[in-house]
């Protein structure tokens, strides 16, 4: 098919066609007459151009989906990188609204800051932890972000998280990284919301939390302690979560920074970890 006939096929047009062209996103044989003939996979991959255009995505970004290793992941990356870019959207214009009414300048720019902080810490979370999993991350600790960023101490915290995101290299083996994707791809809003009913349950009701799932922990903690558990992918990447946590830096630099930013962290931090230190007692295995 010739370059007319394609650009009527697919709904593009000639200019489009050809800076795909450029851009390696198709590759037409040329004819001894110097003429383009296109492929049925060439209109195939046109009119997937055509659409993810139309949805909004760079060149970069198409090509991604159309090269990369799987589409869909590159595909919920993009959607959850632009959720982000929407919530930040939406309080600029909640700020615009207040501006509009108060004619507090000082107030907006520093809430306006604040944002910027906030946002520029959840991009390189995900920036680090590529799929699924740096989804996770940033609606776990997306919370604990909102607190203006007015002393020393947190100027130097929020310095250290984000040299900390920009150098980490979230490096596991390909195998387990597919492993992380497909456990954590239905963790969305709700279910953070759950897990932190049940978390607030187990730090401030620690001991009641023991004894009203004593079987169930009990369980559970017989089976991450069998044969079976060691031999399965599960362990395999939770000691290499493990393991990255520890020689990264995320468990000693990334995690006290984080403390030191944001004072309802540090108090979730701290209460975790007298938590933690309530079950090692009952049960040493934990450990």
């Amino acid at each position: 098919m010739l370059i007319n006939a394609v650009c009527k096929e697919c709904s593009v047009t000639k200019k489009a066609v050809e800076y795909y062209i450029e851009q390696g996103l198709v590759s037409p044989t040329v004819q001894e007459n110097g003429y383009r003939d296109f492929s049925e996979e060439d209109i195939r991959r046109l009119k997937k151009i055509s659409i993810l255009r139309n949805l909004g995505l760079s060149v970069t970004d198409i090509q991604d989906v159309l090269f990369g290793e799987t589409a869909a992941s590159v595909l919920n990356e993009i959607y959850h990188r632009r959720n982000l870019q929407m919530t930040v959207l939406q309080e600029k214009q909640k700020l615009i609204q207040e501006l509009a009414s108060t004619h507090d300048w000082e107030q907006v720019q520093n809430r306006l800051c604040q944002l910027q902080k906030e946002q520029t810490i959840l991009e390189r979370l995900m920036n680090a932890f590529p799929g699924y999993y740096g989804k996770f991350l940033c609606l776990h600790f997306a919370p604990y972000l909102n607190e203006p960023v007015s002393t020393d101490r947190q100027q130097e915290a929020y310095d250290t998280i984000v040299s900390f995101l920009d150098k980490v290299d979230f490096d596991i083996p390909a195998d387990l990284r597919e492993y992380l994707d497909e456990i954590t791809i239905t963790l969305d809003e709700s279910f953070m919301e759950r897990l932190t009913r049940s978390v607030s349950a187990v730090i401030h009701e620690t001991e009641k939390y023991i004894a009203d799932n004593k079987e169930i922990i009990e369980s559970r903690i017989a089976y991450k302690q069998s044969e079976e558990y060691k031999a399965s992918t599960a362990y395999s990447l939770e000691k290499a979560l493990r393991q990255f946590n520890s020689a990264s830096g995320y468990d000693d630099i990334f995690i006290p920074a984080m403390c030191r930013l944001s004072e309802s962290y540090q108090k979730y931090h701290e209460e975790l970890s007298a938590a933690d230190k309530v079950f090692l007692q009952k049960y040493p295995g934990l450990k």
